[in-house]
């Protein structure tokens, strides 16, 4: 009742300033012009922060400006840093909804303070006491995968989302990486089958966001894939010994076998790999113990299948003419 009584006062006191030409009554120091404020620490979307507000209505006689400023009065928002949205607070018949979203124009970690005034036509002001801290934090944009390991030739999908995003608050997602891969998108979605050579590639989601932002998410990719044995893979015959090098690729890291050795414990092949995707195994025998031995076959292996490859013979000084041709296999060609 006292509110009404001195809200009714202040219609009566503004009104007979308007009579007389004068406005300076209308924001009295006895007016109880309160503003409510459901939150005054808010931690903000990903691209803007939700106010809600109401205050003490004015007499609806005076035309009143809403302004809201960062740090003092000085520095009001202008219309790219925010907008006017009702129906963010549930407001009374006695007062006037001031609700607005900021919009993040930076993007970074950060706290901001805001402050709510009302402007006369005349340029009087009133200016509320209570302020709003907003902590701002950069967009955090997540990458998942629709199976735990991507495997080559499998299709997969890859999605990209952007957490907390600012409701109402459009997104455009751009795919990068892969080289020169054309990268199609789907609603937010990348469909793509892997190959071999993905394996440890970098693929990035670009989310664009609020008024101009951008966040970004990469992640390296792990394809898993079958043995392969490369064609660089063959023997070397200079003098009276025989060099052997079989190069593979997989992952995981494929073992390589030589059957001939099988039963050679005189033989032990040297073994190397980048760690990554390649492993090699060399070996030397005498030309004597190879003539009686046959081809050189050698095979790799890992969890997802195996790959069998006959090496060819190059003699120094000939290598243009090998004893054997290299031929792969997928089943297994009977080397017991």
């Amino acid at each position: 009742m006292q509110r009404l009584k001195s809200s009714v006062g202040l219609v009566l006191l503004c009104l007979m300033h308007m009579w007389i030409g004068s406005t300076n009554g209308c924001f009295s120091k006895d007016a109880e012009l309160e503003l409510n404020l459901d939150q005054k620490l808010i931690t903000a979307e990903a691209g803007c922060a939700r106010i809600p507000c109401a205050f003490l209505d004015v007499p609806k006689a005076i035309d009143a400006k809403q302004i809201w400023f960062k740090g003092s009065p000085e520095f009001p928002l202008t219309p790219p840093e925010i907008e006017r949205k009702n129906g963010l607070t549930k407001t009374l018949s006695t007062l006037q909804e001031c609700s607005v979203i900021l919009w993040d124009l930076i993007g970074q970690d950060r706290t901001e303070e805001y402050g709510f005034m009302l402007e006369l036509t005349t340029h009087e002001k009133h200016i509320f006491t209570e302020r709003v801290n907003v902590f701002y934090s950069a967009a955090k944009v997540n990458i998942t995968l629709s199976t735990d390991v991507l495997v080559a030739t499998k299709m997969a999908i890859l999605t990209c989302s952007i957490s907390n995003l600012c409701p109402g608050s459009d997104s455009k997602v751009t795919w990068k990486g892969l080289g020169s891969k054309p990268l199609p998108m789907e609603n937010k979605e990348l469909h793509f089958i892997p190959v071999p050579e993905d394996h440890q590639a970098e693929i990035t989601c670009e989310v664009t966001f609020g008024k101009n932002l951008t966040a970004s998410a990469t992640v390296t990719l792990t394809v898993q894939s079958q043995p392969q044995i490369l064609n660089s893979s063959a023997c070397t015959l200079k003098q009276d010994l025989l060099t052997c090098v079989c190069v593979s690729q997989g992952v995981p890291l494929p073992d390589i076998h030589w059957p001939l050795l099988q039963d050679n414990q005189n033989v032990n092949p040297f073994r190397a790999s980048d760690h990554h995707v390649t492993v090699n195994s060399t070996f030397t025998m005498t030309a004597e113990d190879f003539g009686s031995k046959g081809a050189v076959i050698c095979v790799s292996r890992n969890d997802l299948g195996q790959a069998y490859m006959t090496l060819p013979v190059i003699t120094e000084g000939n290598p243009d003419h090998a004893n054997e041709l290299p031929v792969s296999f997928e089943d297994n060609p009977d080397t017991e």
